[in-house]
């Protein structure tokens, strides 16, 4: 299920990655609650995605942010289902990945 179910781990298990890359995803907004404030996240979607709907993404994002936290969204324009691409090719995704850790 990719980032619709990584969206709802992080629901059973907030503090398990000290980040999250989710890419074309969605979920419950109800969510959000459990894990906005104690796992970074960056949430990504293509805006012609015709697989799982950019909404989804979208109001994922303004759940996070309703419930205190601050994601790191991208939509990237003209593009489809394949947003991983630009995703790993963004010049700051290594940067972001690896500027959170667990201790």
């Amino acid at each position: 299920n990719g980032a619709m179910g990584s969206f709802e781990l992080l629901k059973h298990r907030p503090n398990m990655f000290a980040s999250a890359v989710l890419i074309c995803g969605g979920g419950n907004p109800k969510w959000a609650k459990e894990f906005a404030k104690s796992t970074p996240l960056w949430v990504a979607h293509g805006s012609d995605d015709d697989v799982v709907f950019p909404e989804l993404s979208i109001n994922m994002v303004k759940s996070i942010i309703e419930q205190g936290g601050s994601p790191k969204f991208t939509l990237y324009e003209n593009v489809n289902h394949d947003s991983w691409f630009n995703v790993f090719r963004d010049p700051d995704f290594l940067n972001w990945i690896f500027e959170y850790s667990k201790n």
